[in-house]
C-alpha cells in the first residue's frame, strides 16, 4: 500500500467507518447453554440483511463438551479457549483442544466389578 493511500486510510473519519463497517460484520461472542455453542453472523448483501446462526453440540468421547466455538464471516473457526487458533473446520479445532488440553479429556477406565458383587440366586423348592 502506497504512503498516501495508507494515510489516507487511517483518518479518524475514515478508520471509524471502516471499523463501525468491520464490527458489524464480525461474529457476535458465542452463547452457551444446554444447546450447545450458537454463533452468530451477520452481513448486508444489496440491501438484504443476512443472519446465520450455527449451533454447535461437540462430543468426545460420548460425552458432551462446552467448548465456546465461532465462525466469522469467512467461514473460519475458532475458540476463545485457544485465542490464536482458526481452522477451516469445526473438527480441526476440537482436534486442536484434545491437544491443547489433553488432561480433559483423559480416558478414564471403566469401574471394575467387584467378584461378590455379583447377583445372588436365590434357591427356592417348588
Amino acid at each position: 500500500m502506497h504512503l498516501k493511500k495508507l494515510n489516507a486510510a487511517a483518518t479518524p473519519n475514515k478508520l471509524g467507518d471502516y471499523l463501525t463497517k468491520a464490527a458489524s460484520k464480525s461474529p457476535m461472542h458465542a452463547a452457551h447453554g444446554a444447546g450447545g455453542a450458537v454463533s452468530v453472523r451477520k452481513d448486508d448483501y444489496n440491501g438484504h440483511a443476512i443472519e446465520i446462526r450455527t449451533t454447535y453440540q461437540i462430543l468426545v468421547d460420548g460425552k458432551k463438551i462446552r467448548a465456546p466455538l465461532s465462525v466469522d464471516a469467512a467461514g473460519q473457526v475458532h475458540c476463545h479457549s485457544l485465542p490464536n487458533y482458526q481452522t477451516a473446520s469445526a473438527v480441526d479445532l476440537v482436534k486442536a483442544l484434545i491437544d491443547g488440553f489433553p488432561d480433559e479429556f483423559e480416558r478414564k477406565p471403566a469401574p471394575r466389578k467387584r467378584a461378590g458383587a455379583a447377583k445372588k440366586v436365590s434357591k427356592h423348592k417348588h
